[in-house]
């Protein structure tokens, strides 16, 4: 089962967050049926996605991201809510370079009226320096990012996930120093030929390598792929579009149909059911 562990580390001064979302992007990738390239994009996107969804302070919160690729060469959204709750989609053709592109990340805290915007130019190709970019710039956040997405010959995800450090206001030089050294060792040990045996379970990690750090709690979250359209929804959009103009392009189209992008699921109403509507 997919998880996200949180905890502090070094003295209570650092944020760790150990995630597995294997599970994830291979449910991701079996609804989409998205190419290679594609499927690397938007797991690594869903993890990073995951991430922020983790830290939302409110039930209420939610958040998306959105890469662009460069000279329109598609894109990869992601949203999110409090309940981890994933979901995303590719758009195009989702070459495997994204320098040059952009990442949007629109957050709702779920206890202010406007969201909270960020934007940072995609300067790697490399799903770990590009959040690593986005939260020193656009959130000024110092951040260490080892995220991983890794598929076998037939597609299918076989490891997911990785390792998301933060430091808290007020870190002293000595958290800083221990936060930097344990963070290299992760990133060797994770290197290692075979690991897949040893570092491909959240719970493994966090033991194996940082459980001498660790100065509080452990909480366990876990993330899954849950799209939040319904016919109710769906229904409640058509109602608002009027049933003059629904009529009139089941008349020229033989149905309506409304598509959602994030589970690749197609509503279609013809005219009986357009009535029923109303």
């Amino acid at each position: 089962m997919d998880k996200i562990l949180r905890t502090l580390i070094c003295d209570g001064q650092v944020s760790l967050a150990v995630l597995e979302t294997t599970e994830l992007v291979n449910r991701a990738v079996e609804i989409h049926k998205t190419t290679p390239a594609a499927s690397a994009l938007l797991g690594g996107l869903l993890t990073c996605g995951a991430y922020i969804a983790s830290s939302l302070k409110s039930t209420r919160g939610s958040v998306s991201l959105t890469v662009k690729a460069k000279d329109g060469d598609g894109a990869v959204s992601v949203s999110a809510d409090a309940d981890l709750h994933m979901r995303g989609y590719a758009d195009g053709t989702c070459s495997h370079t994204l320098k040059c592109g952009a990442l949007t990340v629109v957050r709702e805290d779920g206890f202010s009226t406007r969201p909270f915007v960020g934007t940072c130019e995609i300067l790697s190709d490399d799903i770990s320096e590009i959040l690593e970019t986005y939260f020193g710039q656009s959130e000024q956040i110092p951040t260490a990012v080892a995220l991983s997405t890794e598929f076998d010959n037939d597609g299918k995800c076989v490891w997911s996930g990785g390792v998301v450090m933060q430091l808290l206001p007020g870190a002293s030089e000595n958290s800083i120093w221990e936060a930097t050294n344990v963070f290299d060792q992760f990133k060797d040990r994770d290197s290692i030929a075979g690991r897949h045996k040893v570092l491909t379970d959240a719970k493994v990690i966090l033991e194996d390598v940082f459980r001498p750090y660790v100065s509080g709690e452990v909480s366990t979250l876990f993330p899954e792929y849950k799209c939040n359209c319904s016919e109710e929804k769906i229904r409640d959009v058509l109602a608002s579009v009027g049933k003059a103009e629904l009529l009139k392009i089941c008349d020229e189209l033989g149905e309506v149909k409304v598509h959602c992008h994030y589970c690749n699921k197609d509503y279609i109403y013809g005219r009986k059911r357009i009535e029923e509507i109303f």
